[in-house]
């Protein structure tokens, strides 16, 4: 005889054996899905039949991921017809829903199949591309409009240094505005030495003594306190509210620049920011210089290169 009964046995529980290690391969995928994804992907593969009954009919159903596991949603052809009957439209068909633990061996093999798991796969990928064309087009109207702001804030800015005879402003905020479309490390040093040079500038003009510790936290601190501020006590809480937002604006791009820029090889150890964070740095550089320029003036100074150096 070509087979004995123990040869198809064994082979029996190969069978049965490598069907266990399917299951514990879809449970490794569908917690890597987990991982990966979480409750942020829904997708199907292709229809396959599971249990036919006659030519083309049966159950049918597709492996599908819901946020949480890897399942079977099937539906009968006999439900196809009552629904066809009764004018179901396609996209509202009902799908009944069920765990692959609750498969049977014949259900799993047809759902794990290398069709079925490749178009699921597809399906994701798919859902993605669609997901990141939606994002790009946000991105892409987003930047149009902050492209036009920035524009704006550096249209003030420019206005701002151009009442000042301060040839080192002008150099350091050019040198700004070259690096922002450069090297975002570059940028972010070049944003905190403006802050510093503006700081600088006031203080001389206001003829206060510079802090031993010239970085951007002291010289600030210093250029604040000696601003003038409105005296009535109903602006009081507002205004202080205002300069320290203003504090935390200059600290966090001096922050930004010890971590991340150019100055003392700092970004020698640390992966690179976005561009979009050189872009930021550069606003807030010019917004709260806009503003600290501009109380400079209201005290009936002015802030040339002799004070500025």
């Amino acid at each position: 005889m070509k087979y004995s009964i123990k040869s198809l046995s064994a082979q029996h529980k190969r069978v049965k054996a490598k069907q266990v290690t399917l299951f514990e391969k879809a449970h490794e995928l569908s917690a890597a899905l987990n991982e990966e994804f979480g409750a942020s992907i829904y997708a199907s593969g292709a229809d396959t039949m599971l249990n036919p009954t006659g030519p083309g009919e049966g159950t049918y159903g597709r492996l599908a991921y819901d946020g949480e596991e890897l399942r079977v949603i099937y539906r009968t052809t006999d439900e196809d017809l009552h629904d066809a009957a009764n004018g179901v439209p396609e996209d509202e068909k009902g799908y009944h829903v069920r765990p692959l633990s609750s498969c049977s061996s014949k259900w799993l093999d047809r759902l794990l199949a290398a069709d079925s798991v490749d178009s699921l796969f597809a399906n994701i990928s798919t859902l993605l591309n669609e997901r990141e064309a939606r994002v790009d087009q946000s991105l892409a109207a987003l930047d149009k409009i902050l492209a036009a702001e920035s524009a704006g804030i550096e249209a003030q800015m420019a206005a701002s240094l151009a009442e000042f005879n301060n040839d080192t402003l002008n150099h350091n905020w050019a040198a700004v505005l070259d690096a922002t479309h450069l090297e975002t490390a570059d940028a972010l040093t070049r944003s905190s030495r403006m802050l510093e040079a503006v700081c600088t500038a006031i203080l001389n003009g206001q003829s206060v003594a510079l802090p031993a510790d010239k970085s951007l936290s002291p010289l600030l601190k210093a250029c604040m306190k000696c601003l003038q501020w409105p005296a009535a006590k109903e602006a009081q809480e507002d205004v202080k509210q205002l300069t320290s937002g203003v504090q935390s604006i200059c600290n966090a791009v001096g922050t930004l620049r010890t971590h991340f820029g150019t100055a003392h090889g700092a970004s020698s150890h640390l992966p690179p920011l976005d561009p979009e964070f050189g872009i930021l740095a550069k606003n807030a550089c010019a917004t709260a210089a806009i503003f600290l320029l501009s109380r400079h003036k209201q005290s009936g100074t002015t802030t040339d290169d002799a004070a500025a150096t």
